[in-house]
C-alpha cells in the first residue's frame, strides 16, 4: 500500500514539473516573440525609410539597390543580439532568399488568411523547433504587405528602365504584378537556443 502511495506522490510530482517546465518555456516564447517582433519592426521601419529616401533621390532605380545592398547590412545589425532576420517570399526575386520547408508552409498559410480576409499586418508565426542536436531553435515570421514603395518594383505598372535592370540583376524574377495589400512576402528570424 506505501509503495502505491509513493508511486502516486511520485507522478503528482512529475506531473507538477511538467506543468512548470511548460510554463517556463511558453513564458520563454512569448518573450523570444517579443523581441522578434520589435526587431522585425525596427528592420521594417528602417528599411522602408531607406528606400523612400533612395525613390525621392533618384526614383526606382535606386530603391532596387537598397533592396539588393542595404537591407542584407541592416540584417547584420541584429546577428550581434543573435537573432538571424532575412525576408523571404513564394514569389521570389532573389533565388538566395527562397524560403525553407518550415518558411514555405508558413507562407501558404499567410496567403490563405488573406484570402479569408485576414489582415496582412496583423499575420505573425514562431515557435520553438526542436533540433537534430537536441537544442531547439525559435523561429519567427511576419508577413509583409505590398505597400506603396514596393508598388513601383513589384506592381503592374513598372517603368521600362525599371523592368531593364530587374530583368539584369534577377533575369528569373517572380515577384511583379503584385497588388496592394497583396503578400508580398515575410521578414524570417531565427534564434539558436541554448
Amino acid at each position: 500500500m506505501r509503495s502505491v502511495f509513493i508511486m502516486g506522490v511520485l507522478i503528482l510530482i512529475g506531473f507538477a514539473l511538467l506543468a512548470i517546465g511548460n510554463a517556463a518555456e511558453q513564458a520563454s516564447l512569448r518573450h523570444q516573440a517579443e523581441n522578434a517582433r520589435k526587431a522585425s519592426q525596427d528592420f521594417s521601419q528602417t528599411l522602408k525609410a531607406q528606400l523612400l529616401v533612395a525613390i525621392r533621390a533618384g526614383g526606382p532605380m535606386e530603391a532596387i539597390a537598397v533592396c539588393q545592398q542595404i537591407a542584407p547590412q541592416i540584417a547584420v545589425q541584429y546577428a550581434k543580439e543573435g537573432l538571424q532576420i532575412s525576408r523571404t517570399a513564394l514569389k521570389l526575386r532573389n533565388p538566395a532568399n527562397a524560403p525553407d520547408e518550415w518558411e514555405r508552409a508558413v507562407l501558404t498559410g499567410f496567403e490563405t488568411a488573406i484570402a479569408k480576409g485576414d489582415d496582412p499586418q496583423m499575420l505573425e508565426r514562431f515557435e520553438f523547433i526542436a533540433g537534430k542536436d537536441g537544442n531547439k531553435t525559435f523561429r519567427y515570421m511576419k508577413a509583409i504587405p505590398v505597400g506603396q514603395p514596393c508598388l513601383v518594383c513589384h506592381g503592374s505598372d513598372i517603368s521600362p528602365s525599371v523592368r531593364e535592370v530587374l530583368a539584369q540583376h534577377y533575369p528569373e524574377d517572380q515577384a511583379i504584378n503584385l497588388e496592394q495589400g497583396a503578400l508580398r512576402g515575410a521578414f524570417t528570424i531565427t534564434r539558436d537556443m541554448p
